[in-house]
C-alpha cells in the first residue's frame, strides 16, 4: 500500500465508522498527512466529532469549501470509503501515515546535515541536529490522556517510595542555598555519603543503602577528600557493606546542561552507575546565565530530564546577595524567580546569631508534601571528639 492509498484509508474508514477515530488520533496528527488536503479533512472531521455533528461521506463533502479543501469531489470520498474492508484497521493504517511522516522529516533533517558539513563547526551542528531530531520525536509522540474519577485517586496506594526515609523520595527535587562558605557543600557531601552508607542522615538509624551519583561542578576530588577523609570511612563500617562501591563522584569543569553535548555527558553516567539519588551543582556553573526566566528555563527543563529518570534530585546554588527587612541575606536562589518555583522543597542555611556552630535551616520555598527536615543544624566544636560522628547535626 502507498502512502497515498493509507492517508486514504484513514479517511476513508474514520468516515465509515466514526468510531475508529480515537484509535486514530493515537496514532496520527494532521500535519503527519503528506497530502495536505487529506490532513485538513482529517481536521475537520475531527472537529465534526467534537461537536457530535453525524459523519459520513454526504455531511463531510459539504465542509470542504469551509475547510479550504479543493480537488476532492463526491464520488472520491465515496470511493475512499468502498476501498476499506473494514474500517477496524485503521489505526493500522494511520500509524504507516506516522511511520512515513517521520522518514520524511529524517530526510529533511539528513540533507541540512549534509548541506552545512563543510561550513558549520561539527559541535554546534551536532547540537543543531540534535535539537531537530528531539523535536521530530516529540512531534510525533501522542499521548493516550486518561483522567482518573475522583474515587479511583483516592483508592490508588499512596506509599512513598522513599530514598532516604521522611526525607526525599523518588523524583523530588530538593535545593539547598547559602552564603558562600556557610556550610552547604558541607551537607550536600554528608547527605550523599550517609545515604550511600545506608544511615539516615540526621538520626542515624539504618536505611537501605541508596546508588549515589554526585556531579560536582566547582570541587575537586582533592576538596572532597580533604573534608570528607576524618568522618566518611567510619560511615563504611556502620551496615558491614561496601559504601564506597554505591557512590560515585565526577568533579568536571563547568558544565552548560543546555547543550546536549554537557547534558548527555551526564545522562551517560547516569545511565552507567544507575543512582537512586543525583546530586548536581552549583546551580550557577550548570548554564551560561540564569539572569532571568528565559534563562533558566532550558537549564530546568534539562535537570527535569534527569529527575524523570526515577531518581532524587538534589541542587546546590549560591543565594542572591539581596537582604531581607531585617537585615538578612536573602536565602533564595540567585537568578531568575523561575528558579524558586521549580523544586519540591528549598531551604537555606543561615548562621545562627545564637551560637556561631548553629544554622537554621530556612524555608525559601513552601514545602510540597510533609517531610522531616531539621529546622536547626550544629556542629562539634573545633578539636572536641565525642559521639559526633560527621559535620552536622540537629540541634533540638
Amino acid at each position: 500500500m502507498s502512502i497515498v492509498d493509507a492517508e486514504r484509508a484513514v479517511i476513508g474508514a474514520i468516515i465509515k465508522d466514526s468510531s475508529v477515530l480515537r484509535k486514530v488520533q493515537a496514532e496520527v496528527m494532521p500535519s503527519d498527512f503528506y497530502d495536505g488536503r487529506l490532513g485538513d479533512i482529517y481536521r475537520g472531521i475531527t472537529h465534526m466529532s467534537t461537536t457530535r455533528e453525524p459523519i459520513d461521506y454526504l455531511t463531510v463533502y459539504g465542509h470542504l469549501a469551509e475547510w479550504g479543501v479543493v480537488g476532492v469531489e463526491l464520488p472520491q470520498l465515496a470511493a475512499w470509503v468502498d476501498a476499506v474492508p473494514t474500517a477496524s484497521n485503521a489505526d493500522f493504517y494511520a500509524a504507516q501515515v506516522r511511520q512515513a511522516s517521520l522518514a520524511r522529516g529524517l530526510k529533511v533533517i539528513a540533507a541540512r546535515v549534509q548541506e552545512a558539513a563543510d561550513t558549520m563547526p561539527p559541535e554546534q551542528l551536532i547540537s543543531r541536529t540534535a535539537d531537530e531530531l528531539r523535536d521530530l520525536r516529540e512531534h510525533h509522540t501522542i499521548e493516550d490522556v486518561h483522567a482518573m474519577a475522583l474515587d479511583e485517586v483516592l483508592t490508588q496506594e499512596v506509599e512513598y517510595d522513599w530514598v532516604i526515609p521522611d526525607l526525599l523520595e523518588r523524583r523530588d527535587r530538593f535545593m539547598i542555598t547559602g552564603i558562600e562558605g556557610g556550610g552547604k557543600s558541607t551537607l550536600i557531601r554528608q547527605l550523599a555519603i550517609t545515604a550511600a552508607a545506608g544511615i539516615h542522615p540526621f538520626r542515624e538509624y539504618p536505611i537501605d543503602p541508596v546508588r549515589v551519583l554526585v556531579v560536582d561542578a566547582e570541587n575537586t576530588e582533592k576538596q572532597w577528600g580533604r573534608e570528607t577523609r576524618r568522618w566518611a570511612p567510619s560511615m563504611n563500617m556502620l551496615d558491614g557493606q561496601d559504601m564506597y562501591k554505591r557512590l560515585h563522584l565526577a568533579c568536571m569543569r563547568r558544565l552548560d546542561l543546555t547543550k546536549d553535548i554537557d547534558l548527555g555527558m551526564v545522562h551517560r553516567l547516569v545511565d552507567q552507575y544507575s543512582p537512586d539519588m543525583l546530586f548536581i551543582g552549583p546551580m550557577y556553573r550548570l548554564a551560561p546565565k540564569l539572569n532571568n526566566d528565559e534563562d533558566a528555563a532550558p537549564l530546568l527543563g534539562a535537570l527535569d530530564t534527569l529527575r524523570d529518570r526515577g531518581l532524587a534530585l538534589v541542587i546546590e546554588a549560591h543565594a542572591g546577595h539581596q537582604t531581607n527587612p531585617q537585615g538578612e541575606r536573602d536565602l533564595r536562589p540567585r537568578g531568575s524567580s523561575q528558579l524558586m518555583g521549580w523544586p519540591e522543597f528549598g531551604y537555606g542555611l543561615r548562621r545562627s546569631k545564637k551560637n556561631p556552630l548553629h544554622v537554621d535551616m530556612v524555608r525559601w520555598r513552601g514545602d510540597r508534601d510533609a517531610r522531616g527536615w531539621p529546622a536547626k543544624l550544629g556542629r562539634a566544636a573545633p578539636g572536641v571528639t565525642g559521639t559526633q560522628r560527621w559535620p552536622w547535626r540537629p540541634v533540638d
